[in-house]
């Protein structure tokens, strides 16, 4: 069944497009500049902006799953929080619902919510509006701090770990297990509406966390602290319970222990 991942040069998206590819199907992306070696891999490459809805559209045609990734909680220079993580939600939502798309598939942080005093929790709880209140099929993955080369939580902890977030306590989810849990949502014959969590097996404090994985490759030798929205996000526990996703899902979740370079 053809997926089209929006987003898919994140941290994520670099995981994910290998296991959709390895999983059969046809496999688009839609980014802002070509990427041979998606190519490489017979992944059809779509280019636009974000919130390019015509284009989006065209991209979407025939998909039977989008797969959106755009978002985060550090938008470029020029970007608000809301377009990154709400607009460019709805485009997607439009432009889906235009090429009959039937299911959609999203990642949120634990915590989203309307009333979040978060400008990042709250965007993204109202993206989660957004796809419940659209006529199609949904997963929304609600996770525990990501870990992967390149994540926001790698950035964090190769910074250094603020005080005030020292003892906020979280169960990192390895990247390639989100997008394992991603494949599953893609690949499943029944239909799929519906909230689940995602998060490692080690519950742990972000110094515990620092102390056992320090920086990720790639992000040695940076001195300069942590952006200050990354430290507001993460100075709150952050334990998801992923009973639920492991069950419907069969997933396998990855221990800290059998982390890449561990």
């Amino acid at each position: 069944m053809p997926v089209l991942v929006t987003g898919a040069t994140g941290c994520v998206g670099r995981a994910l497009i290998p296991k959709l590819v390895e999983a059969g199907g046809q496999v688009r992306v839609y980014v802002r500049r070509d990427v041979p070696e998606y190519r490489a891999l017979g992944v059809k490459v779509a280019i636009g902006d974000a919130d390019h809805e015509g284009r989006l559209e065209s991209a979407l045609e025939q998909v039977h799953t989008l797969v959106h990734l755009v978002g985060g909680p550090l938008p470029e220079r020029g970007v608000t929080t809301e377009w990154l993580n709400l607009e460019t939600t709805q485009v997607a939502l439009r432009a889906a619902e235009n090429a009959e798309v039937r299911r959609v598939l999203f990642l949120s942080p634990l915590g989203a919510g309307l009333s979040s005093d978060n400008a990042y929790l709250e965007a993204k709880g109202r993206a989660e509006e957004a796809i419940t209140n659209a006529p199609l099929e949904y997963a929304i993955f609600r996770c525990a701090p990501v870990l992967g080369d390149a994540s926001a939580l790698a950035s964090f902890l190769a910074r250094g770990v603020p005080q005030q977030a020292r003892g906020a306590r979280l169960n990192p989810i390895m990247v390639s297990d989100v997008a394992d849990a991603l494949v599953a949502a893609d690949t499943r014959d029944a239909g799929v509406r519906g909230f689940w969590e995602l998060g490692g097996p080690d519950i742990l404090t972000f110094a515990e966390l620092a102390a056992r994985v320090g920086a990720r490759p790639g992000l040695k030798g940076v001195f300069s602290g942590p952006p200050r929205a990354l430290t507001e996000l993460y100075a709150r526990d952050a334990v998801a319970d992923a009973s639920a996703a492991v069950e419907q899902f069969a997933l396998r979740l990855t221990p800290l222990s059998h982390a890449p370079g561990r």
